[in-house]
């Protein structure tokens, strides 16, 4: 196993990249061969995971060139048939199509009658934790109302 080597220019290097922010991802700082430690200019796709309001929502962070890929989703339930229950269906039918005008979030129905919400946008340059904050808060803000509103019906 390689120690690490942190010299006094390593360590100012790596607190001017953490000033500018830290990409969010796997290998984000490395330690080279030589056991010096550096951030990687090329973060690797990462994937994270969090509950809110029982619901497991998935966050995936691609780096592509000069841009990050933010994409977040969850499945929120699934959509009766109309021979199951058709008021429910008509509700649920009914706020699915008021939510069809968000900016960020958008909610499908897939061919086997599950409900998802999706949001998927590109970030100029590396995701920091900050932009990762802000583009799951901005998310979470348009799609929870949305949410709370199925789960009455679900």
């Amino acid at each position: 196993m390689t120690q690490a080597v942190i010299t006094v220019q390593n360590l100012a290097e790596l607190a001017r990249a953490a000033e500018a922010g830290l990409p969010v991802g796997r290998d984000t700082v490395v330690v080279d061969e030589d056991g010096s430690v550096r951030v990687n200019p090329k973060p690797s796709p990462s994937r994270h995971h969090f509950w809110l309001d029982g619901l497991l929502f998935h966050v995936s962070i691609t780096p592509q060139g000069g841009s990050t890929l933010f994409q977040i989703w969850a499945e929120v339930g699934y959509m009766p048939y109309t021979i199951q229950s058709p008021e429910k269906r008509a509700r649920l039918q009914a706020v699915l199509r008021a939510a069809m005008w968000l900016g960020n979030a958008r909610f499908i129905v897939d061919d086997q009658q599950k409900i998802l919400v999706l949001g998927q946008q590109e970030v100029p340059g590396h995701l920091t934790l900050n932009d990762l904050m802000y583009e799951t808060v901005q998310f979470m803000q348009e799609a929870r109302p949305y949410l709370r509103v199925l789960g009455q019906y679900l």
